[in-house]
């Protein structure tokens, strides 16, 4: 983590909650999770303290808004943390903790449960159909789950389709999700196909090619950065 996140974090850390302006709790929300997404030890360290609190609570704590996400995050890259979001996803009744459990979940490195999360909001019984769209792209956004997040609405498109209709906005999402971490030629010559094996659905489908233009872009910009982004990186290793 860069000096200037260390700096912004060690007053962020002292105070895991909703106080302060409107800036500087999304300065804290922010600031803590990348702090955590990228295994900042203190950070780490006080989010799992407080995901130990709220499991001892049996979900009764009410965590901070503002730092919730990170805490769930944090908490569910292990096996019972996120077993037991799961529970609590299932019998939460406030959409605003379901959708931060999602994410949450959908963080874990363990591509068995990014596909298990997946697979059951397919079946629609554990995790609700109408928050599918929801998984599917934010285990698109996860690197351990982009691809399996493109492969899954590959391999379940007729069903997909007839479950939410091919002009919705769960379709959409789902399109331009998972090929939005796409940059590299080969990926997408691989959309191409396969919007291309669909392409009389595909012809209705404005979402199609703003996925091809978005990845079109991510391929420029990784032809035209990669090296000096590679030669900053060497830099700072020596």
């Amino acid at each position: 983590v860069h000096p200037a996140v260390f700096s912004v974090l060690s007053g962020a850390q002292q105070t895991w909650s909703d106080s302060g302006t409107v800036s500087e709790r999304r300065l804290r929300s922010e600031v803590l999770s990348l702090a955590c997404h990228l295994e900042y030890p203190p950070c780490v360290e006080l989010a799992n303290q407080h995901f130990k609190d709220w499991l001892r609570s049996n979900g009764t704590l009410n965590l901070p808004t503002d730092v919730a996400e990170t805490v769930f995050s944090v908490g569910a890259q292990e096996d019972h943390g996120w077993t037991s979001l799961l529970h609590t996803y299932k019998i939460s009744l406030s959409e605003a903790q379901k959708k931060k459990i999602l994410f949450a979940l959908a963080t874990s490195r363990d591509t068995e449960k990014l596909q298990r999360l997946l697979a059951m909001g397919l079946e629609g019984e554990v995790i609700r159909s109408q928050d599918l769209s929801y998984v599917v792209w934010m285990v698109a956004r996860n690197p351990k789950g982009y691809h399996l997040a493109w492969n899954f609405v590959k391999q379940n498109w007729d069903t997909l389709v007839e479950k939410f209709q091919l002009g919705s906005s769960c379709i959409r999402t789902m399109i331009v999700g998972t090929t939005g971490q796409f940059s590299f030629p080969e990926e997408l010559t691989e959309v191409q196909q396969f919007f291309e094996s669909i392409k009389e659905q595909a012809s209705q489908l404005r979402a199609t090619q703003i996925a091809l233009d978005n990845l079109q872009k991510n391929i420029r910009w990784v032809q035209r950065n990669l090296e000096t982004l590679r030669n900053w990186l060497n830099e700072q290793m020596k």
